[in-house]
């Protein structure tokens, strides 16, 4: 009896020990993304927006996401929400990501200022494009092509050099890491600017507050509906304008400069 606690004993350690390591990286990507509001991207830099992004991975899980979000997300999720307490300087530039964890890739992404949305991405396919070579961080890359579910094109240089199937955002599925994708309009350009190994925790982002809708149809729609009509959630607003005479001036708050542009929608 007491050889049989042992053997379930020493079991049920190694079990836990060969989850927590299938949870840590084997890599970590550091990747920029520049997006600029047309196609000068390529030709004019001054006018493009940078974030920073990094990439934990191993073969089978990652987490791609804005180097401070995790930190904020994990304070925020310890501290019941809590906002207060943040400097400003301690909000991420950008609040998506998306994990991957075997063939299930999940997206979460803002639509408007405040709310978030979780949902499931369908796996790319790929063309690969014989003839093409280019080196990016001293590794030797092939190109690659795809179009998303929303009918957008997209290169991809990737390197069969470092045997994971894992890239930026929901960029994966190549038989070597992605280090560079852009868009067909050459208005988002997202690189590798370093690599290293490292074993760290993967796992989702810590968001306090999230629509999980599962479906991405139904994230489009909205999305659509916003962009349309960026203030369509403000209609019921408390404030009122009102002129020198003292009226109310009636604003249409159905009109907005604020504008998403579809080259910089990167899905």
């Amino acid at each position: 009896m007491k050889n049989i606690l042992v053997f379930v004993c020493i079991t049920f350690c190694t079990m836990i020990l060969a989850q927590n390591e299938s949870d840590k990286s084997d890599l970590k990507v550091r990747y920029y993304m520049v997006m600029a509001p047309d196609s000068t991207l390529l030709r004019n830099e001054n006018e493009a927006s940078v974030f920073s992004y990094s990439l934990l991975c191993n073969a089978k899980k990652s987490i791609y996401a804005d180097e401070g979000a995790k930190k904020y997300y994990d304070y925020l999720h310890d501290n019941a929400g809590n906002y207060g307490v943040l400097s400003v300087n301690s909000v991420p530039r950008s609040k998506s990501s998306v994990y991957k964890d075997g063939d299930q890739i999940i997206a979460t992404l803002p639509i408007g200022r405040k709310d978030l949305y979780r949902f499931e991405e369908p796996a790319l396919k790929w063309e690969l494009i014989k003839g093409k070579k280019k080196t990016i961080l001293s590794y030797s890359c092939n190109l690659a092509k795809t179009t998303s579910d929303t009918g957008k094109v997209y290169y991809a240089w990737y390197s069969p050099s470092i045997p994971i199937s894992e890239g930026p955002f929901r960029f994966k599925g190549l038989n070597g890491l992605i280090l560079e994708v852009y868009n067909e309009e050459k208005s988002i350009l997202i690189t590798a600017v370093e690599i290293a190994k490292v074993s760290e925790l993967i796992e989702p982002l810590k968001y306090v507050n999230i629509f999980d809708v599962k479906d991405k149809s139904k994230f489009l729609k909205k999305r659509k509906e916003v962009m349309e009509d960026p203030n369509s959630n403000n209609l019921q607003s408390k404030y009122r304008a009102t002129g020198p005479d003292g009226q109310e001036i009636k604003i249409d708050r159905r009109q907005s400069t604020v504008k998403v542009k579809e080259n910089n929608l990167l899905d």
